[in-house]
């Protein structure tokens, strides 16, 4: 039977009994996912037992709109405790950003934009440059700030990528509009450019990154056929 941890040692004799207490345990890990790292034992348990199956009323008496936006607000201070929780642990990874990317800054070639992206053309191309809902065709090879690399396409096909907000970081939102076909560039990408502060597979959190990039070719697209097919469930 499931006991272990059972630090108010509570009778746990059925599987019923387990099964409740595993329910409780699945209930405190996933919140405690969420940054709650203590609770209101009282309240909670209060709460969990004005629930009625058979009543639709909200406990305390709380209508829906007063409970959804009392928990959105909750939401939002657990998310900053979260958020500064994850600052703290990767401190590292936000000040070897924030120190190579001021020095690279002074570098001769490289540009800074006003959203401190940064970019370095290496070949400058004389084609079409894309816009928004466009697709691109590329090779890349992105590494972390260590040579690390993450991801890329060389040894492939080019890829085809569209431009669409939301859909690629928005570091490549920002650049690759700046770039004419046949331009070779590298692209030197904030984390809040990149993938932000949860990362993304084999990338940590705040990391910063570096892209050598090259634009083969601009396809021109519908704003409104790219949005409709990028919002489109997944099969």
């Amino acid at each position: 039977l499931c006991s272990c941890g059972n630090k108010d040692n509570v009778k746990i004799e059925t599987l019923e009994d387990s099964a409740n207490f595993c329910l409780g345990y699945q209930t405190a890990a996933m919140w405690a996912q969420r940054g709650i790292d203590s609770l209101n034992d009282d309240a909670f348990i209060a709460g969990f037992k004005a629930f009625d199956i058979d009543d639709e009323k909200m406990p305390l008496e709380l209508d829906q709109e007063l409970y959804s936006d009392m928990m959105q607000r909750y939401s939002v201070i657990l998310e900053e405790r979260q958020l500064a929780k994850m600052k703290t642990e990767y401190a590292p990874n936000i000040e070897a950003g924030e120190k190579f990317l001021a020095e690279n800054k002074e570098k001769a070639g490289v540009t800074t934009t006003a959203s401190g992206l940064q970019y370095e053309i290496i070949k400058e191309g004389t084609g079409a440059k894309p816009a928004l809902f466009d697709t691109i065709v590329v090779h890349y090879n992105g590494t972390l700030l260590d040579g690390t690399v993450f991801d890329s396409s060389i040894g492939n096909e080019p890829v085809s990528l569209p431009l669409i907000p939301g859909g690629l970081i928005q570091g490549w939102i920002e650049a690759f509009p700046l770039f004419a076909e046949g331009t070779k560039a590298k692209l030197y990408i904030p984390y809040d450019l990149a993938y932000g502060e949860y990362g993304s597979r084999d990338i940590q959190p705040f990391s910063t990154l570096i892209f050598d990039v090259e634009l083969l070719k601009v396809k021109k697209g519908n704003p409104d056929a790219a949005t409709m097919k990028f919002n489109q469930p997944m099969q």
